[in-house]
């Protein structure tokens, strides 16, 4: 039977600062500097189903074919424009952009702590520091107008006609009025080279395809239900995988499912 499913390369121009979790230090909560395919695929999923009036646990399956999305200062979203992630002598860089450079020009911190009302200080051990990718450059780095807003591309497997939500909301901390991203360009011609180049670079590959002494990273995909009104979560899928921009081809019988790849 004939798929009816296309690719489609998406474009999101980034509003509000984001915070995409990757783990903390003391009282630093770190971001990481592009967008895992998990994060993409929950926030369109919910997105689509508030605007939908459905159940926030339905249509799990609609967005799970999605790639990670990256940095881009072309809101065209053009392959060359991309900062895809790659190790250059060990260092790990999003198109020429050092991690360090990256951070330096577009990563902030918001602080936080919570306030006791009794005495209206601020109680103890509740300073928190989160890491934020700003939607612009800092001042202090604009230099030309190409690498002043943030756009983030990434492609993902739709049927045909299925409405893409133009609004979302990233991360886990919107109550500070974060997380917001606005579509703004979709395209769904894509080319066999441009498909290819994001079937190798769009998401992780699994350790054991490959010989190779990248470095790796543990995934574990979270299952969350309500029973009797109670929140259960469980692990799903729970694996290694090489970090992103490993020098790594996914074998072609492998497709891209929330930002990893998987049989």
């Amino acid at each position: 039977m004939r798929s009816n499913k296309k690719w489609h390369k998406l474009v999101f121009r980034q509003i509000q600062p984001i915070h995409i979790g990757k783990g903390s230090y003391g009282v630093v909560n770190e971001t990481r500097i592009f967008i895992p395919g998990w994060t993409m695929w929950g926030a369109l999923t919910k997105a689509y189903n508030l605007k939908n009036g459905g159940d926030l646990s339905k249509n799990q399956n609609l967005f799970e074919n999605i790639s990670c999305f990256y940095p881009s200062f072309d809101d065209n979203g053009k392959d060359e424009n991309i900062l895809f992630p790659k190790f250059d002598k060990g260092e790990f860089y999003l198109g020429n952009y050092s991690e360090d450079k990256f951070r330096a020009k577009f990563v902030d911190t918001f602080i936080s702590t919570a306030i006791n009302p009794g005495t209206n200080t601020a109680s103890d051990e509740s300073l928190h520091e989160l890491n934020i990718i700003l939607p612009k450059v800092k001042r202090d780095y604009r230099k030309n107008e190409k690498e002043e807003q943030i756009y983030w591309v990434g492609v993902i497997e739709l049927e045909d006609n299925r409405e893409i939500p133009d609004e979302i909301y990233i991360g886990g901390d919107v109550r500070y009025g974060f997380g917001k991203l606005m579509l703004i360009n979709s395209k769904s011609e894509l080319t066999e080279d441009e498909i290819k180049n994001w079937k190798q670079k769009g998401g992780y590959i699994p350790v054991g395809t490959h010989d190779n002494n990248a470095k790796i990273e543990l995934l574990v995909e979270i299952e969350k239900s309500w029973e009797k009104a109670e929140l259960r979560v469980k692990p799903r899928n729970k694996r290694f995988y090489y970090i992103l921009g490993s020098k790594v081809k996914a074998s072609e019988n492998l497709k891209l499912y929330k930002g990893y790849f998987s049989k």
